[in-house]
């Protein structure tokens, strides 16, 4: 509903905008070209471009969420390899490019494989389980999936 009521708003914005702009001409029969309208980003139109931003983030999370499990399946000793693959995951991350809209998200997503990275060297260094650290990887990789269910309108393709 609420999503309805912006996008209405919005659309109503546009079309004043449009009926304002260039209405009555100069007299002076000048042919300058008509203002364009500006483009409405909606849910639909921006499907194409949303995908292209969302996606590389989603897998990136998939694979980091495999192979956090797998090492959490590890013994201490045996940790190098998937803690290895953790950290290699969290450098594509910060190496992807997003649209300003994204970027707490992204943030999100990079400081909760910070977190959980830090839980698993801190492991492996001899410190116990940290709880604290793992939680807080966990609770930004939620706060990932919540700010990316509410940027569908977002203009996804401004990079």
């Amino acid at each position: 509903m609420r999503w309805n009521v912006m996008v209405g708003l919005l659309l109503a914005a546009v079309m004043v905008m449009a009926g304002c702009g260039g209405g009555g001409g100069d007299g002076g029969g000048s042919s300058t070209p008509a203002q364009s309208t500006p483009v409405v980003i909606t849910e639909a139109n921006n499907k194409a471009a949303y995908d292209k931003a969302i996606l590389p983030l989603n897998d990136v999370l998939a694979r980091y969420k495999d192979a956090m499990d797998l090492a959490g399946k590890t013994s201490r000793i045996a940790l190098a390899a998937p803690v290895s693959n953790l950290q290699n995951l969290k450098r594509e991350t910060d190496a992807l490019v997003v649209p300003a809209c994204l970027g707490l998200a992204k943030g999100n997503l990079t400081t909760g494989m910070n977190a959980i990275n830090t839980a698993f060297l801190n492991f492996m260094g001899g410190a116990s389980y940290d709880s604290f650290l793992m939680g807080l990887g966990t609770s930004s990789f939620s706060a990932y999936e919540l700010i990316i269910g509410t940027k569908k309108l977002c203009d996804f393709s401004i990079m």
